[in-house]
């Protein structure tokens, strides 16, 4: 038995996936059948968030699975030991320096090692992560994995590379859907006779096809000078999150509005999304969908008692992504991470406390599966804040500068009539 097996799959199945069952609404897989069985693989994720795509994978990925991440993460001997019991690998990027660089080479070979006992490697070939919606070009690490195994093992391995799309119907926050797609695996084999004649090309080739299959797994905009347009008409003006994370269907779409924008449509959406991001209004608040108020009546006591029982442990996170996280694309990852440890502590300390004041214990039990089983709810009670902030900074706007207001409001109602008129 490996060294941390027993602790790697406890982590891995009580506490990252249970976390992530609690943190999501909903995570569905698609794409069971193209999992590969009895052969190593290497996993190839898109990375639009940040650590949370590679728990996201762990969670739901079966077998053993070993995850190359950035070195900077190994900052102290203590975190990088607990990292690797989790089976997180270092990998070194040039500007970690030349000699840094250089470790890679032990590593690749340890990754090497795991994918002929038949695990799974994963690595993000797109190597940084972005919030946009789209698969960026790809790094060459991958290939060079992926080849370096099968002539080491003389063709033998049968090496496969399985593109994952990770499609999230809201990047930075909690209790949204998630979808999985596992994508047509990749048969190292068929490059056997090109990889002979010239590396290079081989290399191009299957960074090339990886990529291609990538983009079947998620919702892909290639053309960056209509992405904001495209973003706002797709995602925030769609009322029904879930139909953008059918990357079959979107991507549809995407081609379709990609043909018919104009040159005006496309500066009005850069205009639309840049006023939004300045003044931190959001347009899917704004314009979404009427919430059931007659469903969230009949559930207000939980929202309540969700809200008092964990808006206290929830400003220490609050304030941690104000002042401490500056990249958005953490925002998921650090509530993620902080409400695993500071919620549950929170839940303790209270039912410690409910025990010293002689509280009969049958209060305390349920005190504690109510706090578990009603976290959930804390996002939606605190929407209601959300959505008032948001109402209050749009008539800031209107007040403060009233042309930029009308522009907003202008372009989102002249999008949107093009919304309705295509789709």
């Amino acid at each position: 038995m490996r060294k941390y097996y027993l602790w790697y799959n406890f982590w891995r199945y009580i506490v990252v996936k249970t976390g992530l069952i609690l943190f999501y609404k909903n995570i569905k897989i698609i794409g069971k059948e193209n999992l590969p069985k009895g052969k190593p693989v290497l996993i190839t994720p898109n990375h639009q968030n940040a650590l949370i795509d590679a728990l996201l994978v762990e969670g739901y990925v079966p077998g053993t699975l070993f995850a190359l991440t950035r070195s900077d993460a190994f900052s102290t001997k203590f975190i990088s030991r607990f990292l690797r019991s989790l089976n997180m690998l270092p990998v070194y990027r040039v500007r970690d320096g030349l000699s840094s660089v250089t470790k890679n080479n032990a590593i690749f070979e340890l990754c090497i090692k795991y994918l002929n006992d038949k695990h799974s490697v994963l690595i993000f070939p797109e190597a940084s992560h972005d919030l946009r919606r789209r698969i960026r070009p790809l790094n060459k690490g991958f290939t060079r994995i992926a080849f370096d195994a099968e002539l080491k093992y003389n063709w033998m391995l049968d090496l496969q590379i399985l593109p994952v799309g990770i499609n999230y119907t809201e990047h930075r926050r909690s209790r949204n859907d998630i979808r999985i797609v596992y994508g047509k695996p990749i048969s190292l084999k068929k490059y056997k006779e090109l990889y002979e004649t010239d590396k290079r090309k081989a290399a191009n080739q299957l960074r090339n096809d990886v990529s291609d299959e990538m983009k079947k797994t998620v919702m892909h905009v290639s053309n960056m000078d209509q992405y904001p347009a495209i973003q706002v008409l797709l995602t925030d003006l769609e009322t029904d999150e879930k139909k953008y994370l059918d990357p079959t269907k979107i991507n549809k779409k995407v081609k379709e509005l990609s043909s018919q924008l104009t040159p005006e449509l496309i500066e009005l959406g850069k205009k639309v999304v840049m006023i939004s991001n300045t003044h931190d209004i959001s347009i899917k608040t704004i314009h979404g969908r009427k919430r059931p108020w007659l469903f969230w009546l009949s559930l207000f006591p939980f929202y309540l008692f969700s809200w008092i029982n964990n808006i206290i442990p929830y400003q220490p996170i609050r304030k941690i992504l104000q002042n401490k996280i500056k990249d958005p694309t953490f925002d998921a990852t650090a509530k993620y991470m902080l409400g695993l440890v500071i919620f549950p502590i929170w839940w303790l300390t209270i039912s410690l406390i409910l025990w010293l004041a002689s509280i009969s214990t049958t209060y305390i039990t349920a005190y504690a599966i109510l706090s578990i089983f009603t976290s959930i709810y804390f996002k939606n009670a605190n929407c209601l804040f959300v959505e008032s902030s948001t109402n209050n900074r749009l008539k800031i706007l209107k007040l403060k500068h009233p042309e930029v207001y009308q522009t907003f409001i202008n372009g989102i109602e002249s999008l949107n009539e093009f919304r309705q008129k295509i789709l």
